[in-house]
């Protein structure tokens, strides 16, 4: 599992460091290519090739018919990326991914369970500081819904 927040800078190639914890989980836990994906928010998604595979094949059974479920997975799979890490544990992210997620010179990494999410450090701070005036209201609206968060 992927926890914790990390800030780092993208170089002038559209390279970034993965935090040394996160590099050491990848290479004891999963396997590689990593892939690097659109996510919610406005961040990128990056997911071990394991649990990748988990989410593409839930996508593959899909309806296609659908026209939500077509163009949700079309927009998902235009812009993923294997990506796989340097010596220096570093990863490419491509013109068209940094573009999508409004990344520039500094980017916040988020550790989200069976993921890891990129984000530009400014938008990950004004999102952040938003949600955080919300967390208690977040809490009882998941408990109205029946989800039962755990004791913190």
């Amino acid at each position: 599992m992927f926890r914790g927040i990390f800030h780092n800078s993208l170089d002038d190639k559209g390279r970034m460091s993965i935090p040394a914890r996160f590099r050491e989980q990848i290479k004891s836990d999963h396997e590689q290519p990593l892939v690097l994906t659109l996510g919610f928010d406005q961040c990128l998604f990056l997911y071990p090739m394991d649990a990748w595979k988990k989410i593409e094949a839930q996508m593959a059974s899909w309806n296609t018919l659908d026209p939500d479920v077509r163009q949700f997975v079309r927009t998902v799979l235009r812009a993923t990326d294997e990506v796989e890490m340097d010596q220096q544990g570093r990863i490419m992210i491509s013109p068209v991914l940094r573009k999508e997620a409004g990344l520039t010179k500094g980017v916040a990494i988020v550790g989200n369970l069976h993921r890891v999410e990129i984000w530009d450090k400014q938008k990950y701070e004004n999102y952040h500081a938003q949600s955080a005036q919300s967390f208690e209201m977040l809490g009882q609206k998941l408990s109205d819904k029946g989800i039962q968060s755990p004791p913190l």
